[in-house]
């Protein structure tokens, strides 16, 4: 299970190692919920809207790892942001 916070995603920006901080709950739990056909289940879009809604961390379940990851990857958030979701996800 990981637990991340998606209103405060710091990921790097620069090959001088400037980091920029990005809240990507709102556009994510969005992306779950409507822009995609991975999983549709109760329990995965109450996870959508727990992450749209949030204000901190938020816990993910292992058996929806897989499925937000296929969504970060066909959403149209830039690479750097893709790849720091992933990392969370599967790092926890």
């Amino acid at each position: 299970m990981a637990k991340i916070d998606f209103t405060h995603l710091e990921v790097p920006v620069s090959f001088d190692g400037t980091k920029q901080m990005f809240n990507v709950a709102k556009s994510l739990g969005n992306a779950m919920m409507y822009n995609g056909s991975v999983l549709m289940d109760i329990g995965f879009e109450d996870l959508a809207r727990r992450i749209y809604y949030s204000e901190g961390e938020v816990e993910v379940e292992g058996k929806y790892v897989a499925p937000i990851e296929q969504v970060v990857k066909d959403s149209n958030f830039i690479a750097t942001i893709k790849r720091e979701i992933i990392r969370k996800l599967r790092n926890g």
